[in-house]
């Protein structure tokens, strides 16, 4: 069985450090994930610089990429302007996000919910008028830490507004790391019901140390599709106390355990988050490039 990885360190990854990556930086490590075997990248977000200082290079960065074919390299949009952006700087592949919060959208996208689905379905179809495929995400789809629980059918009828606007796929997220396996499992199968045969992404963040047991019931409902960053980075500026996504190369050492098929080459995962750990002086969050290429350590 197929599991497909959609690589989002270089977007929810970067967005929170205070250390500034260069675009050159940025295009090599695009390279390396490719040549590393993942097949979706997240490579950018098209938000205002001074409020996402990581991201303002965004434009250029996305105009350079050296990109392989049957690659699909994306950004993340929160409004109709990032639209523009995204589709002049040649992504032919978009995730257009709104909120399940009313609060979190307020302050992650400075509108209100009724606002921003009014907004989603103008992003959608200027999208499509451009032949840019979008993927419809909801946010803190498990829970908010402004507002506590979000009752699933709200979710639901958030995910059948996406379906209505024409969404090629659909990405729920944990954005707070609420989601809880039973809840996320009984949710995510309904969920798929809904979709049918377009792409149900998961977007897992590990902030209460949930993640893999997460994507474990997640596989059990049929999802194949999920957001990783290598190392374990991320985090929403946005939300309190966020921290990172499920790391790239602990998710893919736990599917392959499993006997599912990423494409995914470990050990060069695990090598970039021990650069990226020199280059930031400090641990990233992940946990499996720290064992990788020890002599004394099997990982099997």
């Amino acid at each position: 069985m197929n599991v497909i990885i959609e690589e989002q360190g270089l977007r929810d990854g970067f967005q929170t450090l205070s250390t500034i990556i260069s675009t050159e930086q940025k295009l090599a490590y695009i390279d390396r994930l490719v040549n590393a075997g993942i097949q979706r990248i997240q490579v950018a977000s098209f938000v205002h610089p001074r409020l996402v200082p990581q991201m303002a290079d965004a434009d250029e960065l996305c105009k350079r990429i050296n990109k392989k074919e049957g690659i699909i390299y994306s950004g993340l949009v929160l409004n109709l302007k990032g639209v523009e952006r995204g589709i002049n700087a040649g992504l032919d592949h978009l995730a257009c996000s709104i909120s399940a919060s009313d609060t979190h959208s307020q302050k992650n996208a400075r509108k209100t919910l009724s606002e921003a689905k009014a907004a989603f379905k103008e992003m959608v179809k200027l999208a499509h008028q451009n032949n840019v495929k979008v993927r419809g995400g909801i946010q803190c789809a498990f829970g908010c830490r402004y507002e506590g629980k979000i009752q699933v059918l709200h979710v639901l009828d958030m995910v059948k507004h996406h379906l209505d606007e024409g969404v090629e796929e659909i990405a729920l997220a944990d954005s707070t790391g609420m989601a809880n396996p039973q809840a996320l499992q009984d949710l995510m199968q309904e969920v798929l019901a809904l979709a049918e045969d377009k792409p149900v992404i998961l977007h897992l963040h590990n902030t209460e140390n949930k993640g893999l047991a997460n994507v474990y019931a997640a596989l059990l409902a049929g999802v194949r599709y999920f957001d990783t960053a290598f190392g374990g980075l991320g985090g929403c500026p946005f939300i309190k106390s966020a921290t990172g996504n499920i790391a790239t190369e602990d998710t893919v050492h736990l599917l392959h355990q499993m006997e599912y098929e990423t494409g995914i080459d470990i050990g060069k995962i695990s090598a970039l988050s021990k650069e990226l750990e020199s280059l930031l002086g400090h641990e990233l969050q992940g946990q499996l490039y720290k064992l990788w290429n020890k002599t004394d350590i099997k990982v099997v």
